[in-house]
């Protein structure tokens, strides 16, 4: 009579466990797609994502900009919606040190509902800034363990736990300065990130 049971068991987990990724989730994508492209404190132009860039991404999402801010500043905004693969979305400072930079500083900073990781970058003479977090549409945090239980409840739950947490991500052009305190207070907001 055990026996019975245990191939019982064994296939219902063989089931669900081919089945579960198989039913629709929600995604982000109306969040990618709503970013403006402009305002009055800045203009966007949308960047191509590379072929290895798409490759490794494979079914998540993103959108890559580069924003010119009124009164001076260029940053590469980028933003990725890990719903169909949640493996794509990481610690940044995994993809920064990939492209040959050296985090040099780090810091936890306050944003409009949360936290971000401030760092700063620099490869052979080059130096940049950049201010990455993740965003569920309520709040921003910086915690890669974080956004792992919150997309691992959406899955167990089919969504219906909240949001699928975006990872946004900006970087300084090499060497140009960026008033970080009017990204944070302004430029964030009017992305949609507030």
């Amino acid at each position: 009579m055990k026996r019975p049971v245990l191939w019982f068991c064994l296939l219902l987990t063989a089931l669900i466990t081919l089945g579960w990724p198989m039913i629709p989730m929600p995604t982000a994508a109306k969040r990618l797609a709503d970013i403006p492209s402009s305002s009055p404190d800045f203009q966007t132009r949308e960047l191509e994502i590379s072929a290895a860039d798409r490759a490794f991404l494979g079914k998540a999402q993103a959108v890559q900009a580069l924003i010119a801010m009124r009164g001076g500043g260029r940053l590469v905004l980028t933003v990725i919606d890990g719903t169909h693969n949640r493996h794509a979305v990481h610690d940044p400072n995994y993809c920064f040190s990939g492209a040959g930079w050296q985090v040099q500083t780090q810091s936890i900073v306050k944003v409009p509902s949360g936290n971000a990781m401030w760092v700063t970058l620099a490869k052979d003479s080059q130096t940049t800034e950049a201010l990455w977090f993740f965003d569920d549409g309520k709040h921003q945090f910086a915690s890669p363990f974080e956004y792992w239980l919150a997309t691992s409840l959406r899955r167990v739950t089919l969504g219906r736990s909240g949001a699928e947490p975006v990872l946004v991500s900006l970087r300084s052009l090499p060497g140009e300065s960026i008033p970080w305190d009017r990204v944070r207070q302004i430029l964030l907001p009017a992305l949609g990130f507030h």
